[in-house]
């Protein structure tokens, strides 16, 4: 009896369990911690899904693309991730298996990184970096080693590197390593207040 009571509580246990098998493109889920839906969006998921090779998009255009969906009524934006509560509800929610955009980029010329609502990230935050988070790692409290984010063109005030996560298996951590980058995915936040 005790044996079937330890195999009914493991069955449970991984049913119960937030981890998901497989990646979950396109449907958006609640967080009450921030009270906001979350949506890991790809315009091809079946091909992500079958690992095709897949239509990526740049920072700008994801970001564009966040503030065109809308869920529940409310319009939506690249994700803020600014707890580890949030980090950890993507990776286990989501379990995204291909690189995938938030909210966040570094301006090149004035070396900040700031969120989509226009908040500075300031260096004390939360943070889900890499290792290394780019070849010059010149932020936070790193030197700049010629612009190796931006480029050595970083003249333009407009010039700026997109923060993306890694997929899962690549360590699910944040990264912005070059201007031109193009991605699959990307994380959409609705900020409803409400479920």
């Amino acid at each position: 009896m005790r044996g079937i009571y330890t195999i009914l509580s493991i069955s449970f246990a991984l049913i119960a369990s937030p981890l998901r098998a497989e990646p979950l493109y396109n449907k958006p889920v609640y967080n009450p911690e921030t009270k906001s839906y979350f949506e890991l969006y790809a315009p091809d998921p079946v091909g992500l899904l079958k690992g095709d090779q897949v239509q990526s998009i740049k920072w700008t255009v994801a970001a564009k693309m966040a503030r065109a969906r809308t869920h529940k009524g409310v319009r939506g934006r690249l994700a803020v991730v600014k707890t580890r509560q949030v980090h950890e509800f993507l990776r286990d929610t989501f379990q995204p298996n291909a690189a995938a955009w938030i909210g966040l980029r570094y301006w090149c010329k004035f070396k900040k990184l700031q969120w989509v609502t226009g908040e500075i990230y300031p260096t004390t935050a939360y943070a889900a970096w890499g290792q290394i988070w780019n070849e010059g790692a010149i932020y936070p409290g790193q030197k700049d080693t010629a612009g190796a984010i931006c480029g050595f063109s970083v003249s333009d005030p407009g010039d700026h590197a997109g923060v993306h996560y890694w997929s899962i298996k690549q360590g699910f951590h944040w990264n912005a390593n070059g201007r031109d980058k193009y991605w699959s995915a990307m994380f959409i936040e609705y900020p409803t207040g409400k479920p």
